[in-house]
């Protein structure tokens, strides 16, 4: 897969405080590409007040600082900064498998645009998931997506997701906090871009976790009865 001259992916890792998972991820990015021949780069995006940026930096992962809270600024902020052809994006808390990446990479190779993770299709650790995320809220507000927006995809939140950068310019993202990922999928569906779902492992996450239940359901919500209209 290597090409001299083009990065044949950039793995996107928003983060904020994260120096106890930061490295460990890191590091296995790193195998993997090395592992599968990969010419990759990695890509923090860093609003952290802890070490998570030194950990990154002693890694030679790409360091962009912006001191933005959000999920949605982040990610908005690291893809200004990728230069492969395919982007890879997963959070740094060490709950994604990123022996992922080439299995996603092979479908975008086949021709499709977009690839995201199905956590529910496949095995998830004990306490990877609160009980109300994982029995009432992801699928209540999955299955109103699906409802609303005529998609099967069955895990809306997933995390895990692949696309080309070339289909990048085609969506219009803006939000910033966590509704960023129903905006992005939303995107994906208005421009009838060719998507696969994949089934993945997911583990408990290291650290303590960013999520805010009510209200980043609440603006899920928001975003959907939004683009609907």
């Amino acid at each position: 897969m290597t090409n001299n001259n083009l990065i044949d992916v950039s793995v996107v890792l928003p983060c904020r405080n994260e120096e106890e998972s930061i490295g460990i991820c890191i590091n296995k990015i790193k195998k993997i590409f090395q592992d599968n021949n990969i010419n990759g780069e990695i890509i923090v995006s860093d609003s952290s007040t802890d070490k998570s940026p030194q950990i990154a930096q002693e890694l030679e992962a790409k360091i962009i600082k912006h001191n933005k809270k959000g999920y949605g600024v982040a990610y908005l902020e690291g893809f200004g900064g990728v230069g492969g052809k395919y982007i890879f994006m997963a959070d740094c808390d060490n709950t994604y498998d990123f022996n992922e990446i080439p299995r996603f990479l092979k479908y975008l190779d086949e021709g499709y645009d977009f690839v995201i993770g199905d956590r529910f299709g496949g095995k998830m650790e004990k306490g990877a998931m609160p009980w109300s995320h994982r029995y009432i809220g992801n699928p209540v507000l999955s299955s109103l997506f699906r409802m609303i927006f005529n998609t099967k995809i069955n895990d809306i939140h997933c995390g895990m997701r692949a696309f080309k950068k070339d289909g990048l310019d085609k969506l219009d993202l803006k939000t910033t906090g966590m509704e960023f990922a129903s905006e992005m999928i939303i995107e994906v569906i208005k421009n009838d871009l060719k998507t696969k779902e994949l089934p993945i492992s997911y583990h408990a996450r290291y650290g303590e976790s960013k999520l805010k239940t009510i209200s980043d359901g609440l603006r899920h919500l928001k975003l959907m009865i939004k683009k609907s209209l």
